[in-house]
């Protein structure tokens, strides 16, 4: 299989087609997962104030942040009647609150006296709004209950004084807000998202893990890196396959969102075939795919690394060199080798390497390909979690990695990874914003489960791996973050006024810098940074 070219564009289309028409069980494979929708090509230049200039902050709080649709919640934040979750972007504030069984508002977090934040943190429980600095108090439903020394304000109108209220509506149990009260409903903004998670809608989901840390760079600069694989091969190597490299990734550009599958289509353009290494664990012992270079954990934070050609070196997780000929080593692969040896369920083998179980091997035949062992033990392990649509899942939806962005900062992941990002400025500090990882999971058939309903805050120089419930992902955000900061700091030390984006592989940052544009963009404002 090959990448074909549209409009001038080399895409995935056809591999995937391919790809799909392989797969094990065919009828389940979705219209959605059939459409094709590449941009033209480009050039794709993004001015770098969009960045870094505090100017694009406060167009972002003027056009955006006050016009647009954004998750805010979801309703497991909710245990019930009268919990409160705050929601807090740039400078504006607002307050969830579930006012009913199956009932959620959503106002503006300040006190109509003097206002005073009503709430800081989130709360259980409640059966009223109460301001901690005088000590005025509204219902749920926002109408004002209590005004201590009432006398004092003659003349008031109770019905005025009721808290004014946001825009809420819910999808697939996610809280969204808009503070424009003249926006176009939820679902036009989201169109028809829905159709991709046609066999495990989000409303079929909970919050298994939800944590989040503030990272010294604005939040468009690292939530560029969440919606491409092109920086896999530099950043993430020990996560290749045979099959996957920068062309095995499919993306698409619909109306409000984009979408990237990344899938290893291109089997036939893999991985050189590396001697195995006798104590390779994937861990503290592995070998990069590209360059055959090992990586090995010899002591506390200490990496020795070694060329097919018999150069060493020793490094620190940072990939300082400290001794030996060798005085170059990837950083990701020394942080990945001598970090924090977090390792759920052990070493990560390659797909090529698993072995076929043989219940597989009499259903699919000895000859079975790697994509569908790894697809039907995933099905194996659904069964015991929804067993009434295990067997309807096809492999591309258990094999390859579905993460979609919708515009302008909520990333919620396909079909059965359960990934979710969001991504926005830390309060009004553009050179810092919050990143938050939710996990959201099958809610199992026999409706035993426990959401996890508040946030697992880390600080801000806090190593992702003291968030173990984000398993092996966790050390995967150590090799990103190894990144984010010094992206951030060049582009304020470059001397070009845009960055150039690829056509294809960087499709989804081109799709949404383009919304933003036309959301964001000033040309009053942008002649004066200029």
């Amino acid at each position: 299989m090959s990448s074909t070219k549209v409009n001038g564009v080399r895409t995935m289309d056809d591999a995937f087609a391919e790809m799909l028409a392989s797969d094990s069980n065919t009828a389940g494979v979705s219209d959605a997962l059939r459409r094709n929708s590449p941009l033209p090509p480009g050039p794709s230049l993004v001015p770098v104030a969009r960045y870094i200039d505090r100017h694009y902050h406060e167009l972002e709080k003027k056009k955006l942040w006050s016009r647009v649709w954004q998750m805010a919640a979801h309703e497991d934040d909710f245990a019930e009647v009268g919990d409160v979750v705050p929601y807090d972007i740039a400078d504006k504030s607002y307050l969830v609150v579930r006012t009913g069984e199956d009932e959620y508002k959503a106002y503006y977090n300040a006190c109509l006296h003097r206002g005073r934040k009503l709430r800081e943190v989130r709360a259980r429980g409640l059966d009223e709004l109460r301001c901690a600095f005088h000590g005025w108090t509204w219902n749920l439903d926002g109408s004002l209950k209590q005004v201590p020394c009432s006398y004092d304000f003659a003349g008031m109108d109770r019905e005025e004084e009721s808290l004014p209220e946001v825009k809420v509506e819910r999808w697939g149990r996610f809280l969204f807000v808009n503070p424009d009260p003249n926006a176009t409903p939820l679902a036009e903004h989201l169109g028809d998202l829905g159709t991709h998670f046609e066999i495990l809608p989000y409303e079929k989901r909970f919050k298994q893990a939800h944590v989040a840390k503030v990272i010294r760079a604005n939040w468009k600069t690292v939530q560029d890196a969440f919606m491409e694989s092109y920086h896999v091969l530099m950043t993430h190597p020990q996560i290749l396959t045979g099959g996957a490299h920068d062309l095995c990734t499919k993306y698409d550009a619909f109306e409000n969102y984009s979408r990237a599958i990344r899938c290893g289509a291109l089997e036939t353009e893999g991985l050189p075939d590396w001697e195995p290494i006798a104590d390779e664990d994937g861990m503290t012992c592995l070998r990069h795919p590209l360059n055959g270079w090992i990586y090995r954990r010899v002591s506390e934070g200490v990496v020795e690394v070694t060329t097919p050609k018999g150069l060493t070196g020793k490094f620190t997780e940072d990939a300082d060199w400290l001794e030996g000929e060798l005085r170059d080593a990837n950083p990701h692969m020394c942080l990945w080798a001598a970090g924090c040896q977090l390792a759920p369920g052990g070493p990560q083998p390659r797909a090529r390497d698993l072995k076929i179980p043989d219940s597989i091997k009499e259903q699919f035949g000895d000859d079975v390909p790697p994509r569908v062992v790894q697809s039907e033990m995933q099905r194996q392990m659904l069964a015991d979690v929804i067993p009434s649509i295990a067997s309807d899942i096809p492999d591309v939806e258990l094999h390859s990695s579905i993460f979609f962005t919708v515009f302008p900062n909520w990333h919620p992941w396909g079909s059965f990874n359960m990934i979710n990002y969001r991504f926005r400025p830390n309060g009004d500090n553009h050179e810092e914003c919050i990143m938050e990882c939710m996990f959201m999971a099958p809610i199992p058939e026999n409706g035993e489960y426990e959401p996890v309903r508040e946030i697992h805050w880390l600080g801000i120089d806090e190593d992702w791996t003291n968030a173990p419930e984000l398993g092996m992902l966790a050390k995967i955000f150590n090799q990103d973050l190894r990144n984010l900061p010094f992206v951030f700091q060049g582009q304020k030390a470059t001397q070009r006024e845009n960055l150039r984006l690829g056509d294809y592989n960087e499709l989804k940052l081109r799709h949404f810098h383009e919304l933003y544009g036309k959301w964001v963009d000033d040309e009053e404002v942008i002649r004066e940074i200029k």
